[in-house]
């Protein structure tokens, strides 16, 4: 299994964006039911199609053992194995909010990124965001493209990145309050989608 470093993402460097590389996220862990003592499995990643490695984990109470293997482009395969310390502070409402420990800084934070051998903060490997190097256009496009992707959980027919398709179904199991706001949000982004591209390139754009 390709963990850290493997296929087509293996060339990265301090411009290359967070939301670019395969990251073990403890908020999607615990919303998933993977933070019990004793549960174990794989974590994979994709974008586009085509695949960005899998890495084996098992929980204990305070901490997460990884195997996987990494290599840095061309190079040989190196099995891994790698241990990241879990902790949880309590909520004001009740509670606890969970935490990675950065191997590298030992801060708490909620993603670790791993475009090295080892999974570390965005902080220890000089990452940005891409919503901090992009325009308005591309941050109202990256918004509606994560509304329709909640939007398009069961109609796997329908392409979520194709935007100015309409909308037509409700993802089962999902209230109509949700629905509707989210479609609303959606329909302003796409207004303001449209403003902006009438504005750059004049009437006739589409």
């Amino acid at each position: 299994m390709g963990g850290p470093g493997s296929g087509s993402y293996c060339r990265w460097n301090k411009k290359t964006c967070a939301d670019e590389l395969i990251n073990i996220d403890i908020r999607h862990m615990n919303r998933s039911g993977r933070l019990q003592p004793g549960t174990g499995g794989l974590l994979s990643w994709s974008r586009y199609g085509e695949s960005m490695g899998s890495v084996s984990y098992t929980v204990f109470d305070d901490r997460m053992f990884l195997i996987y293997r990494y290599r840095r482009c061309d190079k040989e395969w190196e099995d891994v194995k790698d241990t990241i310390e879990l902790n949880k502070t309590p909520c004001n409402f009740g509670g606890f909010r969970h935490w990675l420990i950065c191997p590298s800084c030992s801060r708490r934070v909620a993603v670790l990124y791993g475009p090295g051998k080892y999974f570390h903060c965005r902080k220890c490997y000089g990452l940005s965001y891409a919503s901090q190097s992009e325009g308005k256009l591309d941050r109202l496009c990256r918004k509606a493209r994560k509304i329709r992707r909640k939007l398009a959980i069961d109609n796997h027919w329908w392409n979520p990145d194709a935007l100015g398709d309409p909308i037509f179904m409700k993802p089962k199991g999902m209230r109509w309050p949700t629905f509707e706001r989210l479609q609303r949000a959606e329909n302003q982004a796409q207004d303001e989608i449209d403003q902006l591209f009438r504005k750059r390139f004049g009437q006739g754009w589409y």
